[in-house]
Order: C-alpha cells, then structure tokens, then sequence
C-alpha cells in the first residue's frame, strides 16, 4: 500500500502504477526499465508545469489590461475570454 501511495504522491496514474508493481515483480526488470518509465514521468510533469505558467502569464496579461472600467464588455478579461480561442501560445510539436 505505501508503493501505491507513494508513487501517486510522485504523480503517477494508476495505470503506471500497476505497471510499476509488474516491474517491481519481474525479475527481469532492469533498474534501467523503471529509469525509463520515470524519465517520461519527469516529461509529462514538466509539459504540465509549462502549460500551467502559460495559463498564469495569460491571466497576469488579462489582469494587468483590466481597468476596473464597470464591466460586462467593457471588461478586458471578458472580452478576451470572448473573442480569443487561444490566449496561451503552445509551444510547436516536436
């Protein structure tokens, strides 16, 4: 029980987790196997915190445009909520 938690605690699912506890049993398995599974962990994890600071620049943009101007459409977050599909700029596939 402590691995499960533990590892979901590391933010893995429990898909990955079942996978982890068949890697922990098979004794064919490679300190390398597990490296390998944590190494696209580590990526997810950092793809997410990326995302996130995306996401919070766009609101400090917004929030710093916002003039307290009354509101409904006179509000710059509003308004670009409305007519802008993307106000974070994703970055290109590799």
């Amino acid at each position: 029980m402590q691995f499960i938690l533990r590892a979901k605690e590391l933010g893995f699912t429990l898909s990955e987790i079942k996978e982890l506890l068949s890697l922990r049993v098979d004794p064919g398995t490679s300190c390398e196997d597990v490296k390998a599974r944590a190494a696209v962990k580590i990526a997810d994890i950092e793809e997410k915190i990326a995302t996130l600071q995306r996401m919070r620049n766009a609101l400090l943009r917004l929030t710093r445009a916002c003039r307290e101007t009354g509101g409904g459409a006179e509000c710059p977050i509003l308004d670009a909520l409305d007519r802008h599909p993307r106000l974070t700029r994703k970055k290109a596939s590799r």
